[in-house]
């Protein structure tokens, strides 16, 4: 016996219709950076695809500011992400988001998000994305991998929000899983593994974990003299509204902040780049 079906009409399994094959989204971005004849940093090659866009606009600083677009306006189970830059021998540059990254409800699958971000001799290169907004549902894997030289300056910063706290939404579960690996000449320097996974309003609500706040961030600089800075990121950071731990070693300064909602974390964020010298990004404030 054979059934006949239209190429319109979805398989059926076991008598029931199966879900729809939904449309998922891909963007994949590759910079490279290189110095011209008057020492100034510019954009080399430039590689675009699919959801991920880039602009350059112009900047006063000294190193240019590249801005990564999701075209898509957020992320979703299934989608996929790619971001790859590198900076050649003594250029300089920022890399940031024209938005606030939304992680929406998923179906079942988690979206994914690789970085990945390479330095040579006397480079630097700093990422400053804006703050990933988590919707309740959304499942997020994300990756960082850095390779950078002896003499390189790195500066990393990731923010993330549980739920807009002005429009009254609550992340009840979900999925983020953050790993960032750092190699310094080749050896392993910086391992952070971040995993909330099921019931995240649990998860986040004891004291060793966020105690009941929305929005967290991590901030690294790993350069010559970043553990001469501890004290004076310390010391701004204690004048904050959020709450806030920072640590210095083997060239490197981390700062882990906590705050009540978005709002607190920006304050916060801002301050302790004001105190390492950077500016933050200029789309940051539109």
């Amino acid at each position: 016996m054979y059934a006949a079906t239209s190429p319109c009409e979805p398989p059926t399994t076991a008598g029931r219709a199966a879900p729809p094959l939904l449309e998922r989204a891909e963007g994949r971005v590759r910079l490279e950076f290189r110095t011209d004849e008057t020492n100034r940093t510019r954009v080399y090659r430039c590689f675009q695809q699919g959801s991920s866009k880039v602009r350059l606009p112009r900047t006063r600083g000294p190193m240019p500011e590249a801005v990564v677009l999701n075209t898509a306006g957020g992320m979703t189970g299934g989608d996929s992400y790619a971001i790859a830059a590198f900076a050649a021998e003594g250029a300089g540059a920022t890399l940031t988001s024209q938005a606030a990254e939304r992680i929406y409800r998923s179906t079942g699958a988690d979206a994914r998000l690789d970085v990945s971000l390479t330095l040579s001799r006397g480079a630097r290169l700093d990422w400053l994305p804006q703050e990933t907004i988590f919707f309740d549902g959304g499942r997020l894997t994300r990756h960082l991998d850095v390779a950078m030289a002896g003499d390189s300056r790195l500066l990393l910063c990731e923010a993330v929000i549980l739920g807009r706290t002005a429009h009254g939404e609550a992340v009840r579960r979900g999925r983020l899983v953050d790993h960032w690996r750092i190699r310094r000449e080749g050896r392993l320097v910086y391992a952070d593994a971040l995993r909330l996974d099921g019931a995240i309003a649990g998860l986040t609500r004891g004291r060793a974990t966020l105690g009941g706040n929305r929005a967290f961030a991590t901030l690294l600089a790993v350069m010559p003299e970043a553990e001469r800075r501890l004290d004076d990121v310390r010391q701004v950071l204690e004048q904050s509204e959020s709450a806030a731990g920072v640590s210095a070693w083997d060239g490197m300064l981390a700062v882990r902040i906590v705050a009540g909602d978005g709002a607190r974390l920006r304050a916060a964020l801002l301050t302790a780049l004001l105190a390492l010298d950077v500016e933050a990004p200029r789309i940051w404030s539109i």
